[in-house]
């Protein structure tokens, strides 16, 4: 077999296990990646708030960050009313928890489409508005899918093509149509693959197929941490700490629902602890609720918010 072959093989499979790591949560390790997770970092480091845990999820890149960092407070203050105004759906003067959730999972969705947007164009080489497979391989990976037509038996390359059709089946699975390439709502659900349920089977199919060796339909933790270097003993705690939260009736083993649930999460679970964070922060008066001022007087923690994205929220004519 050819070096070079085997140097492009390597290559890509790096590239595509890189792009899955933009999707995982960076606390995730082990080799238990492909895990979903588009925009939520660590909360916290070190016990200390992170802002820009914040800022990046709601604004959705580092230019609107730095120009709401910009605004004078006077300003920000004024925008948040507007927008907490948007936030109280039922328009009686308060922003519930339930408004509060539903207006995070917005603007998670918002941030996926829009890395998902940015993604797509760079990938639709010839600009006809869809992705097809080849061009997908091209332009994210500098590889063109007859370099390895004859090579797909070569035991040097065997990982490399068991990603490549795994990962073809994901991109089968987001096409709707069946036409052979991806539209604008498609490959967003390519990427994002949590926030679609036709995308749920491929994605278990393929945890299943990683981790499950005795093919029984569940994930022991022995199987869990199959990947994990067993040297490295403060990976293999964590890796450990991992499993047991994942193991929610504490058996010893992974079944399919904690299995969805480590692989695909709801994004509304992460959109209940960041409301709840801000009305624990926010709400003077205990009562359960925010009323606009709570939230002008609190401006710098809801600047700090996924429920804040100025850009993609706030009516045009009050900017």
């Amino acid at each position: 077999m050819k070096p070079t072959l085997v140097l492009i093989g390597v290559a890509v499979l790096l590239s595509l296990q890189s792009v899955w790591c933009v999707q995982e949560d960076p606390t995730h390790g082990g080799g238990h990646g492909k895990e979903h997770n588009p925009i939520h970092k660590e909360h916290y480091h070190d016990g200390a708030h992170d802002p820009h845990y914040d800022h990046e999820a709601i604004l959705g890149d580092r230019q609107l960050e730095k120009e709401f960092d910009e605004l004078e407070p006077e300003e920000a203050k004024r925008r948040l009313g507007v927008l907490a105004g948007e936030m109280d759906a039922n328009k009686d003067g308060f922003v519930s928890r339930d408004e509060l959730v539903q207006w995070i999972m917005n603007s998670f969705r918002k941030l996926d489409m829009e890395d998902s947007l940015e993604q797509f164009e760079e990938s639709d080489e010839n600009a006809d508005n869809k992705v097809t497979w080849k061009e997908y391989l091209s332009r994210n990976h500098g590889f063109n899918i007859n370099d390895f037509k004859d090579y797909t038996e070569e035991d040097a390359v065997s990982e490399f093509t068991k990603v490549l059709e795994e990962d073809k089946k994901r991109f089968d699975a987001a096409d709707l149509d069946k036409d052979g390439a991806l539209k604008k709502d498609e490959f967003v659900a390519y990427l994002y693959p949590a926030d679609f349920p036709h995308m749920h089977d491929v994605e278990m199919e393929r945890t299943l197929q990683d981790h499950d060796k005795n093919k029984d339909g569940i994930i022991t933790k022995e199987e869990f941490l199959a990947d994990t270097d067993k040297n490295d003993k403060q990976l293999l705690l964590l890796e450990e700490e991992r499993f047991t939260d994942f193991d929610k009736n504490r058996d010893g083993i992974l079944d399919k629902k904690e299995i969805k649930d480590w692989v695909l999460p709801d994004n509304n679970e992460a959109a209940v602890e960041e409301a709840e964070h801000l009305i624990e922060r926010s709400d003077s008066d205990k009562d359960g609720k925010l009323s606009i001022e709570e939230i002008v007087n609190n401006h710098e923690d809801f600047v700090g918010s996924q429920a804040t994205n100025y850009g993609e929220f706030l009516p045009k004519d009050e900017l």
